[in-house]
């Protein structure tokens, strides 16, 4: 019986064809699920501020607080998070099943915070009427992608850019792997190297954690061996027991989980103010700009994984990119539709998929993997934020540092070339945004070329695309 799912798994999922093994694969989609469970629970965290800020507005005490729906604060976390994990478990299943690639999806934090700071504290939409925005996002989203918009983008996109975007997201995501162990800290005025004088502090332990699991995963792959981003995420969360990092009295496995909140309740009545002719105009265009906005910023985290995979490593000996681009975006559009019934932001597809990659997954098996770890977690919520933020921080870091071996392509001879690159790099990590990196590198780039007389080397839809990012800019939160 076991040879026989295991024949099957390598047939369907042309395994050997793509130089990998089944071992590697399920321990690729294991590697991604560690790595991104702290983004899968963040989107929630974020969307949360939706509820509070209108109770706080009104001068309430948060304690156990029942919103309109019925539920309390913690019920409403406890659902947008099981939501979350199921949109984000299925979308992936989705993704292995019909693009055997090893890309996971998810929930958005960028357009969480979108949805949470713009459409819904400032423009005044419910958080179930921005789910119904997400919603027509999504089928507009794939109209485009029917229609090839976006593989016309990526082929846009000068090569430059192309490889500075990988080293922008290696960057990003290294940088967020920084700040999660705690080994630098942001204050309002600059950034720190955590204390090494303070060894008792639950931060400093964190970030010490976080080196020694970093130099383990270090030497454990300059030697080639197999799972060593795994091993060294298994030996920082054994470690985080003796050092206190974990609390096991915290779990609590029988918290209610309660979806009728969320799950098709998409609210599309108000979206529209018809109450006039001139709140019919505004109410309009405020949506127009909410809907592109998402559009845009779906497109660009996708089309960058897709940057990142084609520089990073060969996927695909048939052309990665013309071959799955449509498919891919076609899939990110309708779960990005299913997502919002199910009561979830913008599916997209997570650039931190490259932790699975770099651990050797080559197949959608790695997706699948993981997408079924999602859905199980579920139930095991409480269980899965012990995951110390060490183990995470670890991958990030080491994933990033390998992405930044694109460096060396991009043409710093040329200083029109450069300047582009280099703000799409730099402008990442430091407005925690991969869309303003790229909508920078690809302002300045059509920028400095009118100025130097080539306007005619740069393609139409490159200018098109860099008044439609502008705009974005304007709109993005602050």
């Amino acid at each position: 019986m076991i040879n026989k799912i295991k024949s099957f798994l390598y047939k369907r999922f042309q395994i050997k064809e793509h130089n990998s093994n089944l071992k590697t694969e399920l321990l690729a989609g294991v590697t991604n699920y560690f790595t991104l469970i702290y983004l899968v629970m963040l989107v929630p965290e974020v969307l949360m501020n939706v509820f509070t800020s209108e109770i706080l507005r009104n001068g309430k005490e948060l304690g156990y607080y029942v919103l309109d729906n019925g539920l309390t604060l913690s019920e409403m976390f406890v659902a947008l998070t099981a939501a979350s994990f199921i949109c984000s478990g299925i979308s992936s299943i989705i993704m292995g099943c019909l693009t055997n690639l090893p890309f996971v999806q998810g929930p958005s934090l960028a357009v969480g915070t979108f949805v949470t700071y713009t459409v819904c504290i400032s423009f005044g939409y419910t958080y179930n009427q921005a789910l119904a925005i997400v919603f027509l996002s999504g089928f507009i989203f794939f109209i485009l992608a029917l229609f090839g918009m976006e593989k016309r983008i990526h082929k846009a996109i000068p090569k430059n850019i192309k490889y500075a975007v990988t080293c922008g997201i290696g960057l990003f995501i290294a940088y967020q792997g920084l700040l999660k162990a705690h080994i630098i800290q942001q204050s309002s005025i600059n950034t720190n190297l955590f204390d090494f004088s303070s060894l008792g502090s639950k931060d400093t332990k964190t970030a010490i954690l976080a080196l020694v699991g970093v130099i383990i995963i270090t030497i454990l792959h300059k030697k080639h061996i197999y799972g060593s981003i795994f091993i060294g995420k298994i030996v920082c969360i054994l470690l985080a027991l003796p050092l206190g990092l974990i609390s096991l009295q915290k779990i609590d496995l029988f918290t209610p989980i309660n979806l009728n909140a969320v799950f098709f309740e998409i609210d599309f009545h108000g979206i529209i103010d018809f109450s006039s002719s001139s709140l019919i105009l505004k109410t309009t265009m405020t949506l127009l700009v909410v809907l592109f906005s998402l559009c845009i910023m779906d497109i660009f985290e996708t089309v960058a994984m897709l940057i990142v995979a084609d520089n990073f490593v060969e996927i695909s000996k048939e052309g990665f990119a013309n071959k799955n681009i449509p498919q891919i975006l076609e899939i990110d559009a309708i779960t990005t539709s299913v997502g919002a019934t199910i009561g979830s932001v913008t599916v997209s597809t997570y650039v931190e998929s490259t932790a699975g990659i770099v651990e050797g997954g080559r197949t959608g098996l790695t997706a699948i993997v993981t997408g079924v770890l999602f859905l199980l977690s579920t139930f095991l919520s409480p269980l899965v934020a012990l995951v110390p933020s060490a183990a995470t921080a670890t991958t990030l870091i080491v994933a990033g540092v390998l992405m930044m071996n694109m460096m060396k392509f991009i043409d710093f001879e040329n200083i029109d070339e450069a300047v582009p690159a280099f703000f799409t790099m730099l402008l990442m990590p430091l407005t925690n945004s991969i869309l303003v990196g790229i909508a920078f590198g690809v302002i300045s780039y059509v920028a400095i070329h009118i100025f130097l007389g080539k306007a005619h080397k740069v393609s139409k839809i490159l200018y098109f695309l860099s008044i439609l990012l502008l705009i974005c800019l304007i709109y993005l939160p602050r």
